[in-house]
């Protein structure tokens, strides 16, 4: 069984927890979208009719950002006319993307237990063509272990 999930719009990184005199927290704004994104994974999954697992399991998450305008327009207009993807290096940060998307499949309650039970992760991070909208594409799947040591 596998869980394939395509999450439109630009991907959104975990931001860095804020501190006050009173303790530590994450922004409104974080809440508020982690809430909607973990209930849209909850909704994908029960349409593909995904079975709640509490072994291990895979996940490969695919991140494709929006081609900068500077890029297109000044810096590298024959790549960016090409069509062809590009790896992204600059920030956010691959892993705050990760946390993210585990944190918010965590909070959906019907897809693992703990984001702990994720043992093989791949990630690629992506700058997209100029007519490729940004999203986020996450692939689930258990792993049998059978024939393990």
């Amino acid at each position: 069984m596998r869980l394939e999930i395509t999450l439109p719009g630009k991907p959104y990184p975990q931001p860095r927890i804020r501190v006050s005199k009173f303790g530590a927290y994450h922004p409104k704004e974080h809440k508020q979208k982690i809430k909607k994104t973990s209930m849209f994974l909850k909704e994908s999954a029960d349409l593909q009719k995904w079975k709640y697992t509490e072994g291990p399991i895979r996940v490969t998450i695919v991140t494709v950002c929006k081609l900068p305008k500077r890029f297109a327009r000044k810096r590298k207009p024959i790549v960016a006319a090409s069509g062809k993807r590009f790896y992204k290096i600059s920030k956010p940060d691959i892993d705050n993307y990760t946390k993210y998307i585990l944190d918010a499949a965590t909070y959906a309650g019907n897809i693992w237990l703990d984001d702990s039970q994720v043992t093989e992760l791949i990630q690629k991070k992506f700058t997209g063509n100029q007519d490729e909208e940004p999203y986020t594409n996450v692939i689930i799947e258990p792993i049998t272990t059978e024939g393990l040591l």
